[in-house]
């Protein structure tokens, strides 16, 4: 073997090593990313087990549907603190969505309904907040989160226990 069959050789196993190492770079992105959304999926799931967010749940569940800052704020401060929970809950859940660390697929399955039902409660609220403290972007996450589920047909799907039910296990 020739001094220069030799080097074509090697150049070709360096070509083939960056390649190599490029495609094993790009699977470990992928690999970290896919984590990443994971974790940030179980954080968010676990953070709806909380006590403070079930007793805010609770309490504006129990409101009719369109209640105005007048009428929230004439229930006291329990209800102001629990719709400012529930606000600044999804507030955050839509821009974790935007920016892209949850599929907004995964939360739609896991809280979409509740999303939609709570804004449908609190709409007008948000509403006059921004009006009545001159704040247009007051709980703006929140509505882009709730546009975005209406757009993706949340609110027409059938639950869980109908939709899988002949769901097996793999």
């Amino acid at each position: 073997m020739t001094l220069d069959q030799i080097a074509n050789i090697v150049e070709i196993l360096g070509v083939v090593a960056v390649i190599s190492a490029i495609v094993f770079g790009w699977l470990q992105i992928r690999q970290h990313r896919s984590e990443t959304r994971n974790a940030a999926l179980i954080a968010l799931a676990s953070s709806f087990e909380d006590k403070e967010f079930t007793d805010a749940y609770r309490l504006i569940t129990s409101l009719d549907k369109s209640i105005s800052l007048e009428e929230l704020s004439g229930r006291g401060e329990a209800y102001e603190q629990a719709a400012l929970r529930i606000g600044m809950k999804f507030e955050t859940i839509g821009l974790m969505i935007y920016k892209g660390y949850v599929p907004i697929d995964a939360l739609e399955d896991l809280v979409g309904g509740a999303a939609l039902a709570l804004w449908e409660v609190l709409h007008q609220y948000v509403t006059d907040m921004r009006i009545d403290r001159g704040h247009p972007s007051f709980m703006e996450w929140f509505q882009w989160l709730v546009d975005r589920l209406r757009e993706r047909g949340k609110g027409d799907r059938l639950p869980a226990y109908d939709a899988h039910k002949s769901w097996q296990s793999k």
